[in-house]
């Protein structure tokens, strides 16, 4: 979850940082860049500048209320990428760590974003219809205020590999964690219509309590809001129009209660 920051904090850690890094840069964020930021976790990654690799490692962070980009950059030894330098085995994991969503173990939006859009445009190409939906933890910012980081931790955990029992399967169903508890379910084969159905089904056999063993153990009640939209409903290889429909119908499910699936 993220931590909030003050302003003043955040001028601090710069400073500090600065003696350890070549360079470090903070931006303040659009809504539409800080979307894109999964959590707090720390992004790197490397770059060939000039002959020389640098490691280049980014991090979200929220300061009285506005959303900064910290960029942090320091030079490797050599002049060869750390990619270059791997096995193909050591490559493969290393793809497939980054992948993946830390705290869940989930696919990450790094994956959405690369490897599953990608999917999409091969299904599209191959005649064949997919569906999106988008699933939220209802009222997230009570229940943080309520039982804390540690425990939403665990509940975002919990509901993560729920849905991954069911869609685990990189060439036809997957489970991303977006962002802190917005997750996104795709599906090949299966118009909006059937994913809703299916996903309806799910979602009413699934636990609607998660046992917090952080502190006292307890039960923690959640109920999730769902949005769900297929290619068949855009335009062509319009990705970005078949998440805003989910995204509306996801926000139609929370506005009318949430705890149900909205399918247009």
């Amino acid at each position: 979850m993220k931590k909030e920051w003050t302003e003043q904090d955040l001028r601090v850690f710069v400073r500090s940082a600065q003696a350890a890094f070549e360079d470090v840069t903070p931006t303040e964020a659009d809504e539409e860049s800080a979307r894109s930021w999964q959590d707090d976790g720390l992004m790197v990654d490397y770059e060939l500048r000039n002959g020389q690799v640098d490691c280049v490692l980014r991090r979200q962070i929220v300061a009285d209320g506005k959303v900064w980009q910290l960029q942090m950059t320091a030079p490797l030894a050599g002049n060869d990428l750390p990619e270059d330098r791997m096995t193909p085995r050591e490559r493969e994991l290393c793809r497939d760590d980054m992948n993946h969503d830390f705290l869940s173990g989930v696919f990450n939006r790094r994956y959405f974003e690369i490897e599953f859009c990608t999917r999409l445009d091969d299904w599209t190409d191959a005649h064949r219809c997919a569906s999106l939906a988008l699933v939220e933890l209802d009222k997230a910012d009570e229940l943080l205020a309520q039982q804390g980081d540690a425990v939403m931790n665990q509940l975002v955990c919990f509901v993560a590999n729920q849905w991954k029992k069911h869609y685990d399967r990189p060439d036809e169903r997957v489970v991303c964690r977006l962002t802190d508890t917005l997750f996104a379910i795709g599906c090949a084969d299966k118009t909006c219509a059937e994913l809703a159905e299916e996903l309806r089904g799910i979602y009413a056999e699934m636990p609607r309590e998660c046992v917090a063993s952080v502190g006292l153990m307890r039960r923690v009640a959640f109920t999730q809001s769902i949005g769900c939209a297929c290619t068949g409903e855009v335009r062509g290889k319009n990705w970005d129009a078949l998440y805003k429909l989910c995204e509306e119908r996801l926000a139609a499910a929370k506005t009318a209660g949430g705890d149900q699936v909205c399918a247009g």
